[in-house]
Protein backbone atom coordinates (compact mmCIF):
# COMPACT_ATOMS: atom_id res chain seq x y z
CA UNK A 1 0.00 0.00 0.00
CA UNK A 2 1.30 3.35 -1.29
CA UNK A 3 0.67 7.13 -0.97
CA UNK A 4 -2.91 6.89 -1.62
CA UNK A 5 -4.10 4.50 1.14
CA UNK A 6 -5.61 5.64 4.39
CA UNK A 7 -2.26 7.21 5.36
CA UNK A 8 -2.53 10.21 2.71
CA UNK A 9 -5.77 11.32 4.96
CA UNK A 10 -2.87 12.82 7.51
CA UNK A 11 -4.29 11.47 10.73
CA UNK A 12 -3.01 13.74 12.97
CA UNK A 13 -1.72 13.21 16.36
CA UNK A 14 -3.16 14.79 18.88
CA UNK A 15 -1.42 17.16 21.13
CA UNK A 16 1.72 15.08 20.51
CA UNK A 17 0.66 12.04 21.64
CA UNK A 18 3.55 9.75 23.25
CA UNK A 19 4.72 6.41 20.71
CA UNK A 20 4.89 4.68 24.32
CA UNK A 21 3.11 5.14 27.50
CA UNK A 22 4.69 8.08 29.28
CA UNK A 23 7.19 7.18 31.94
CA UNK A 24 7.55 3.59 30.70
CA UNK A 25 9.38 2.41 33.37
CA UNK A 26 12.16 5.28 32.85
CA UNK A 27 13.83 7.01 35.85
CA UNK A 28 12.75 10.63 36.55
CA UNK A 29 11.75 13.33 38.82
CA UNK A 30 13.80 15.44 41.46
CA UNK A 31 15.38 11.94 42.64
CA UNK A 32 16.63 11.04 39.58
CA UNK A 33 18.06 14.58 38.65
CA UNK A 34 19.79 14.22 42.03
CA UNK A 35 21.55 10.83 41.42
CA UNK A 36 22.63 12.36 38.07
CA UNK A 37 23.54 15.79 39.75
CA UNK A 38 27.17 14.60 38.96
CA UNK A 39 27.04 14.03 35.04
CA UNK A 40 29.83 16.05 33.15
CA UNK A 41 27.52 16.09 29.95
CA UNK A 42 24.89 18.92 28.95
CA UNK A 43 22.45 18.65 26.46
CA UNK A 44 21.51 15.81 24.63
CA UNK A 45 24.81 13.75 23.64
CA UNK A 46 24.64 11.14 20.79
CA UNK A 47 23.08 7.89 22.66
CA UNK A 48 25.76 5.61 20.51
CA UNK A 49 28.61 8.23 22.17
CA UNK A 50 27.69 7.57 24.99
CA UNK A 51 26.70 3.95 24.91
CA UNK A 52 30.39 3.58 23.09
CA UNK A 53 31.81 5.62 25.92
CA UNK A 54 30.96 3.43 28.71
CA UNK A 55 31.59 -0.13 26.51
CA UNK A 56 34.78 1.57 25.38
CA UNK A 57 36.09 1.50 29.06
CA UNK A 58 34.88 -1.56 29.73
CA UNK A 59 36.05 -3.68 26.25
CA UNK A 60 39.73 -1.55 27.04
CA UNK A 61 40.32 -3.62 30.31
CA UNK A 62 40.32 -6.77 28.42
CA UNK A 63 43.34 -7.47 29.91
CA UNK A 64 41.31 -8.17 33.26
CA UNK A 65 39.78 -11.38 32.78
CA UNK A 66 36.87 -10.75 35.80
CA UNK A 67 34.96 -7.26 36.74
CA UNK A 68 36.63 -5.23 39.37
CA UNK A 69 33.50 -4.59 40.72
CA UNK A 70 30.51 -7.56 41.81
CA UNK A 71 27.14 -6.98 40.12
CA UNK A 72 24.75 -7.27 42.56
CA UNK A 73 21.44 -6.72 43.07
CA UNK A 74 19.19 -3.17 43.10
CA UNK A 75 18.56 -1.70 46.34
CA UNK A 76 21.24 -4.33 47.81
CA UNK A 77 18.43 -7.29 48.11
CA UNK A 78 16.61 -9.67 45.76
CA UNK A 79 13.76 -8.35 44.74
CA UNK A 80 10.73 -10.55 45.42
CA UNK A 81 9.50 -11.68 42.79
CA UNK A 82 7.46 -9.96 40.20
CA UNK A 83 8.40 -6.73 41.90
CA UNK A 84 9.82 -4.04 39.70
CA UNK A 85 12.82 -2.96 41.00
CA UNK A 86 14.93 0.34 38.80
CA UNK A 87 18.64 -0.15 38.47
CA UNK A 88 20.99 1.84 40.72
CA UNK A 89 24.62 1.59 42.17
CA UNK A 90 24.55 -1.83 43.46
CA UNK A 91 22.98 -3.38 40.15
CA UNK A 92 20.59 -3.50 37.45
CA UNK A 93 16.93 -3.19 37.45
CA UNK A 94 15.27 -6.44 38.78
CA UNK A 95 11.81 -8.38 37.51
CA UNK A 96 11.39 -5.77 34.21
CA UNK A 97 8.18 -6.64 32.24
CA UNK A 98 8.60 -8.83 29.49
CA UNK A 99 7.83 -7.07 26.63
CA UNK A 100 5.80 -8.84 23.90
CA UNK A 101 7.47 -11.96 22.22
CA UNK A 102 7.31 -10.93 18.78
CA UNK A 103 6.04 -8.03 16.68
CA UNK A 104 2.77 -7.93 15.89
CA UNK A 105 0.92 -7.20 12.62
CA UNK A 106 -0.83 -3.69 12.40
CA UNK A 107 -2.68 -1.76 9.74
CA UNK A 108 -0.56 0.70 7.54
CA UNK A 109 -2.04 3.43 8.64
CA UNK A 110 -0.40 6.42 11.69
CA UNK A 111 -2.57 4.15 14.26
CA UNK A 112 -1.04 0.76 13.49
CA UNK A 113 2.35 2.69 13.40
CA UNK A 114 2.11 3.73 17.06
CA UNK A 115 1.25 0.59 18.02
CA UNK A 116 4.45 -1.02 16.48
CA UNK A 117 6.31 1.99 18.32
CA UNK A 118 4.79 0.86 21.80
CA UNK A 119 5.94 -2.43 21.15
CA UNK A 120 9.53 -1.22 20.55
CA UNK A 121 10.11 1.29 23.25
CA UNK A 122 8.90 -1.72 25.62
CA UNK A 123 11.38 -4.07 23.72
CA UNK A 124 14.23 -1.57 23.72
CA UNK A 125 13.78 -0.29 27.07
CA UNK A 126 13.83 -4.04 28.37
CA UNK A 127 16.89 -4.25 26.45
CA UNK A 128 18.29 -1.40 28.03
CA UNK A 129 17.79 -2.58 31.54
CA UNK A 130 18.71 -6.22 31.55
CA UNK A 131 21.16 -6.30 28.32
CA UNK A 132 18.67 -8.53 26.94
CA UNK A 133 17.89 -7.47 23.39
CA UNK A 134 16.44 -11.27 21.85
CA UNK A 135 12.80 -8.84 21.44
CA UNK A 136 14.11 -5.90 19.79
CA UNK A 137 16.27 -6.60 17.06
CA UNK A 138 13.09 -7.79 14.81
CA UNK A 139 11.65 -4.53 14.91
CA UNK A 140 14.66 -3.10 13.02
CA UNK A 141 16.46 -3.55 9.83
CA UNK A 142 19.49 -3.74 8.87
CA UNK A 143 19.65 -0.22 7.55
CA UNK A 144 18.76 1.27 11.10
CA UNK A 145 21.93 1.10 11.68
CA UNK A 146 22.48 3.36 14.52
CA UNK A 147 20.41 2.13 17.37
CA UNK A 148 21.66 -0.94 16.51
CA UNK A 149 25.03 -0.52 17.08
CA UNK A 150 24.14 1.69 20.51
CA UNK A 151 21.97 -1.11 21.62
CA UNK A 152 25.05 -4.15 20.64
CA UNK A 153 27.17 -1.45 23.06
CA UNK A 154 24.70 -2.21 25.82
CA UNK A 155 24.50 -5.39 25.24
CA UNK A 156 28.23 -6.00 25.17
CA UNK A 157 28.78 -3.94 28.42
CA UNK A 158 26.02 -5.84 30.74
CA UNK A 159 28.31 -9.02 28.98
CA UNK A 160 31.27 -7.72 30.38
CA UNK A 161 29.90 -7.46 33.54
CA UNK A 162 28.49 -3.91 33.78
CA UNK A 163 25.21 -2.46 33.65
CA UNK A 164 22.65 0.50 32.86
CA UNK A 165 21.24 2.92 35.43
CA UNK A 166 18.21 4.65 33.62
CA UNK A 167 19.18 5.42 30.32
CA UNK A 168 15.25 4.48 29.06
CA UNK A 169 13.68 6.67 26.40
CA UNK A 170 10.34 7.20 25.47
CA UNK A 171 9.64 8.93 21.56
CA UNK A 172 6.87 11.47 20.77
CA UNK A 173 5.82 12.37 17.44
CA UNK A 174 6.07 16.27 15.98
CA UNK A 175 4.64 15.52 12.52
CA UNK A 176 2.09 13.68 10.89
CA UNK A 177 2.90 10.37 8.77
CA UNK A 178 4.57 11.30 5.68
CA UNK A 179 5.26 9.14 2.60
CA UNK A 180 8.32 9.36 0.78
CA UNK A 181 7.62 7.47 -2.83
CA UNK A 182 11.25 7.63 -3.79
CA UNK A 183 12.67 5.88 -1.31
CA UNK A 184 9.11 3.55 -0.42
CA UNK A 185 9.34 4.55 3.17
CA UNK A 186 7.50 6.62 5.63
CA UNK A 187 8.84 8.68 7.94
CA UNK A 188 7.81 10.83 10.99
CA UNK A 189 9.94 14.05 13.04
CA UNK A 190 9.95 12.43 16.36
CA UNK A 191 11.20 13.54 19.83
CA UNK A 192 13.30 11.58 21.94
CA UNK A 193 12.83 11.99 25.95
CA UNK A 194 14.92 11.32 28.12
CA UNK A 195 16.01 12.41 31.52
CA UNK A 196 19.70 10.73 32.43
CA UNK A 197 21.76 7.97 31.64
CA UNK A 198 24.94 6.34 33.64
CA UNK A 199 26.89 3.52 32.66
CA UNK A 200 28.46 1.70 35.16
CA UNK A 201 31.61 -0.30 33.37
CA UNK A 202 33.06 -3.43 34.77
CA UNK A 203 36.00 -1.76 36.36
CA UNK A 204 33.77 0.41 38.72
CA UNK A 205 33.98 3.76 36.63
CA UNK A 206 30.76 5.59 35.40
CA UNK A 207 29.90 7.42 32.02
CA UNK A 208 26.99 9.68 33.26
CA UNK A 209 25.15 11.90 31.14
CA UNK A 210 22.02 13.93 31.48
CA UNK A 211 19.42 15.78 28.94
CA UNK A 212 19.28 19.47 30.19
CA UNK A 213 19.00 21.79 27.26
CA UNK A 214 16.54 19.99 25.04
CA UNK A 215 17.88 21.65 22.25
CA UNK A 216 18.59 18.58 20.11
CA UNK A 217 15.76 15.83 20.59
CA UNK A 218 13.65 15.86 17.35
CA UNK A 219 15.00 13.62 14.54
CA UNK A 220 13.23 11.92 11.80
CA UNK A 221 12.19 7.94 12.12
CA UNK A 222 12.07 6.48 8.61
CA UNK A 223 9.78 2.96 8.59
CA UNK A 224 8.99 0.67 5.93
CA UNK A 225 6.04 -1.40 6.05
CA UNK A 226 5.95 -4.97 4.38
CA UNK A 227 3.11 -7.98 5.15
CA UNK A 228 1.44 -6.52 7.88
CA UNK A 229 4.41 -5.50 9.77
CA UNK A 230 6.28 -2.16 10.49
CA UNK A 231 9.77 -2.16 10.78
CA UNK A 232 12.54 0.86 11.72
CA UNK A 233 14.07 1.41 8.80
CA UNK A 234 16.35 4.71 8.95
CA UNK A 235 17.45 7.66 10.69
CA UNK A 236 18.13 11.06 10.27
CA UNK A 237 19.88 13.50 12.50
CA UNK A 238 18.71 16.88 14.36
CA UNK A 239 21.63 18.28 12.44
CA UNK A 240 21.11 17.25 9.03
CA UNK A 241 17.66 17.99 9.37
CA UNK A 242 19.26 21.63 10.35
CA UNK A 243 20.94 21.57 7.62
CA UNK A 244 18.12 20.21 5.61
CA UNK A 245 16.26 23.01 6.40
CA UNK A 246 13.87 20.35 7.43
CA UNK A 247 13.72 22.36 11.10
CA UNK A 248 14.96 25.21 12.36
Amino acid sequence: MGPDSALTRRTLLSGGALFSLTGLLAACGQQAANEAAGSTSSGAPSETASATAGATDASSASATPSPVITRGYSGGSKAPDGEYRKADGYGPAQNVPLPKAKPQQYPETFAGLREMMTDWVRARNYGIQTGDMQYVWPYMLNTYEKDIKFLKDIEGLYQRGGWVIAGTSDFQAESTLNYDDKAKEYWVLTRRLWTYAIYVNPDGSRTEHSNTKHDNEIFMMRYRYKDGYWYLSGYVSNKQLREQGVIK
